[in-house]
């Protein structure tokens, strides 16, 4: 199992955030913006923020809480620069969550 690291660099270049998978979500539209904020006012050595609270980087954190996504849209995971450098195989990882 490939372990990806949930740190603020990974979350910067994660590409979740502005996957078709989640656009429409109204629950991962709010976890965007929190997200983003965060982001913006985080330091380095500031704590994580809680997985359970974001919307993105799946693939280090596991399966989407949101239930409003739509995974019949195209997934973006193989363009991602977080899943290039772990050497990902799978996709959707807001759905399917972290690949065993």
């Amino acid at each position: 199992m490939v372990e990806v690291d949930y740190n603020k660099k990974n979350l910067e270049r994660c590409m979740c955030i502005s996957c078709p998978v989640q656009m429409d979500s109204v629950c991962a539209n709010g976890r965007r913006l929190k997200l983003l904020d965060t982001l913006n006012n985080m330091n380095e050595g500031d704590m994580m923020p809680e997985p359970s609270h974001i919307a993105g980087i799946y693939c280090a954190i596991g399966k989407a809480t949101c239930g409003d996504l739509d995974p019949e849209k195209m997934c973006q995971c193989t363009k991602c620069p977080v899943f290039k450098e772990n050497n990902l195989t799978t996709g959707y990882y807001c759905n399917l969550g972290i690949e065993d």
